[in-house]
């Protein structure tokens, strides 16, 4: 019975270390969940968005910011995006909610 404890112990010793830290992107010096959705018709188009704000609001900017650059990358080849709501946007005309920022974009063609 220990010996099952100990090496079970282990395994989740194992796996807690498997992610590294050198490959976390931080943002201000902080992690964030970023997520990014495409329009089902027109991929070209989508909404991403990044969170939590409080921890750092330029962060958040970023983060969004990183998400639909990765995407227009990987799916069309070019960083190029025209922004519908910029995360460059002031302040008081972000869309926030729930403490999460939502941008919304286009990959450039």
């Amino acid at each position: 019975m220990i010996r099952t404890a100990l090496i079970c112990g282990s395994i989740i010793g194992l796996l807690a270390g498997c992610s590294d830290p050198d490959k976390q992107v931080l943002f201000d010096g902080q992690q964030f969940n970023g997520r990014l959705k495409a329009d089902k018709e027109d991929k070209r188009n989508f909404v991403a968005s990044a969170g939590p704000v409080s921890r750092s609001l330029d962060g958040a900017r970023e983060a969004a910011r990183f998400e639909g650059t990765t995407y227009c990358i990987r799916r069309y080849g070019r960083s190029d995006i025209e922004w519908v709501a910029s995360p460059e946007a002031e302040a008081t005309a972000l869309n926030i909610v729930e403490d999460v920022l939502i941008v919304q974009g286009r990959c450039a063609e």
